[in-house]
């Protein structure tokens, strides 16, 4: 089976074409014996090959065992990089998670361009992980029942010590290439180290720096890990002289958020994103930035407020709804919105889900909420309020009336 991507155009920005990347992916999950190689030949049922790479896990896995048994891999996950791409390599979306008997295809290649591929090896079945984001995203991290998780194992095709010319991976016209020539990764000097690199220019899209001839007004960014045993890199320019390289605190293994925020000459905030990158030992990794945005989201969750007042989601507490001023309107009054205030109205939102507003202008926000029974009487009125920042979502904290 396989699933087609809208195609896209290159030549495009960073971010455009990472978007094309993930859009136009084609990948088909073979079994070992089921995918037909060629060199430009029909297939038997007299259907033209695609032009396609496809990842082999005999390519990569060597000692490593594939089976049930306690500490063998069970899924991978492929990601491939367009090193011949205009305007430098950039990387496509990432396979999903593939069990370890499996061969997946990435068949909207460019012919005579050359690829690498990143193989990321799992001790959890494929049906266990899911991509950050969602099963669409294209990420290569993984979760495991919402949890950042790292791969125990990881292989570059081609690998590091491979010759110049031998094993390199280049589509062409009507032919399936089969990656060849992998090797595990590891680390320089300690095999238990590891290393992230981030690269805040990653996250400019559009966006420009102060000085530049589009007019960007971008003069520096902070980077901020989430994680208080890593401390922040301040001031850094844009465009940054070398990416901020986290290399003594990281533990392998762990997963790591990072805030990146964009600021003017004179040091006020304009844009925010987050950056994630999963630690692996012996590897150095480079954390992936989604793009910077002026705006921000809040999000409304119910479950302190509701613990709090003995309350649980059911006949007594059934849905709910929130009136939230946009900056510069009244404040939320018992009943809401006060006439001519420009508010956002949410809801009614079932009990025990969350409501998440987006694309909120930087600011101070206080909602006003009202939970209701099954049979739409108010039970609770309660005022939520948070800071939303650019590039980040808020959790407000809400407090009865």
């Amino acid at each position: 089976m396989e699933t087609w991507f809208g195609a896209g155009r290159r030549g495009a920005s960073p971010l455009a074409r990472a978007l094309i990347g993930r859009r136009a992916l084609t990948l088909a999950a073979l079994a070992l014996a089921a995918c037909q190689e060629g060199s430009g030949g029909a297939a038997d049922d007299d259907q033209p090959i695609q032009t396609s790479l496809t990842i082999d896990p005999l390519a990569f896995l060597g000692d490593v065992r594939c089976s049930n048994e306690p500490g063998a891999i069970r899924s991978y996950v492929a990601t491939l990089t367009d090193e011949s791409a205009p305007g430098g390599p950039f990387t496509l979306a990432s396979s999903p998670p593939i069990p370890c008997s499996s061969r997946v295809s990435f068949t909207f290649v460019v012919a005579g361009h050359e690829y690498t591929a990143r193989i990321d090896g799992y001790e959890q079945y494929a049906e266990e992980l899911t991509p950050v984001g969602d099963e669409t995203s294209g990420s290569r991290h993984m979760l495991v029942d919402g949890a950042p998780v790292a791969p125990r194992w990881t292989w570059a095709c081609p690998g590091p010590d491979a010759a110049e010319d031998a094993d390199k991976l280049v589509a062409a016209t009507g032919v399936n290439v089969v990656v060849q020539g992998c090797a595990p990764l590891t680390g320089p000097a300690e095999p238990a180290s590891a290393a992230i690199v981030i690269d805040p220019a990653s996250a400019l899209g559009a966006l420009g720096c102060d000085g530049d001839d589009d007019g960007g007004a971008i003069a520096s960014f902070d980077v901020v890990p989430q994680d208080g045993a890593l401390a922040p890199a301040l001031g850094v320019g844009c465009p940054p002289a070398e990416p901020v390289v986290y290399d003594l605190g990281v533990d392998p293994g762990r997963a790591y958020l990072f805030r990146l925020e964009a600021k003017d000459a004179a040091g006020d905030l304009l844009f925010g994103s987050s950056c994630f990158a999963a630690a692996s030992a012996g590897v150095t990794v480079t954390a992936t930035c989604d793009p910077l945005s002026a705006t921000g989201a809040l999000e409304l969750d119910l479950a302190a407020l509701l613990a709090g007042e003995d309350l649980a989601c059911g006949a007594g507490a059934a849905t709910y709804r929130a009136t939230v001023p946009l900056p510069g309107g009244d404040p939320p009054g018992p009943e809401g919105d006060q006439p001519g205030t420009e508010a956002l109205h949410v809801g009614p939102v079932p009990c025990g889900d969350r409501a998440l507003l987006s694309t909120l202008a930087p600011g101070a926000y206080e909602a006003a909420v009202e939970v209701l029974d099954a049979a739409g009487a108010p039970v609770l009125s309660a005022a939520c309020s948070g800071e939303v920042r650019p590039g980040a979502t808020t959790r407000a904290a809400c407090a009865p009336r």
